[in-house]
């Protein structure tokens, strides 16, 4: 949380920084520019988030297996679980 927070600030900072400097030269223009990454960052988490609500967190690696992008990054918990078991089996 440490590194989130200090990320933030960071970020915070230097949006604070140029903001005044970005208004005086593109005027009501910022705001469309700011829009736009509100935009870009639904579009985002409409495509790249499915939806967790009321799903238990036993459940959650097949909402992400069975996302049409995530699936190819997530591995098979039985897979995983299988393996660990002969790793351990064979020490």
């Amino acid at each position: 949380q440490a590194i989130n927070v200090a990320v933030n600030m960071l970020f915070t900072f230097g949006i604070a920084q140029i903001f005044l400097n970005m208004l005086c030269h593109l005027k009501f223009g910022l705001f469309f520019f700011f829009a736009g990454f509100v935009l870009i960052m639904t579009v985002f988490i409409a495509l790249f988030l499915p939806e967790t609500k009321n799903v238990p967190i036993e459940e959650m690696n097949k909402v992400w297996k069975s996302h049409w992008f995530w699936t190819k990054f997530v591995p098979d918990v039985d897979t995983v679980t299988n393996n660990n078991r002969r790793a351990t089996a064979q020490s």
